[in-house]
């Protein structure tokens, strides 16, 4: 199952915070208004992407495939990276 999904990238587009970003802790996704240091989330909390990274990454016109194949590819290099 996989641990990023395309749910989470449109929960982090959602975010009107402009520093929010997606992370794992513990094993499970969350969008945290913004980076885990200034958020006090745990220090083992991974970010994964950000908000405006995302933007960036797709266009503002992606559609659902694009916005699936981004959650697919940070899976994957989470994968690789034991997370």
């Amino acid at each position: 199952m996989a641990t990023i999904t395309s749910a989470h990238l449109h929960d982090l587009l959602a975010s009107t915070d402009r520093d929010a970003a997606l992370v794992v802790v513990g094993g499970r996704a969350a969008v945290v208004p913004s980076a885990p240091t200034r958020t006090g989330e745990p220090g083992d909390a991974m970010v994964i992407t950000t908000r405006d990274a995302v933007i960036a990454e797709l266009d503002t016109g992606a559609n659902e495939e694009q916005i699936e194949q981004l959650a697919q590819r940070l899976d994957v290099a989470l994968d690789s990276l034991g997370g």
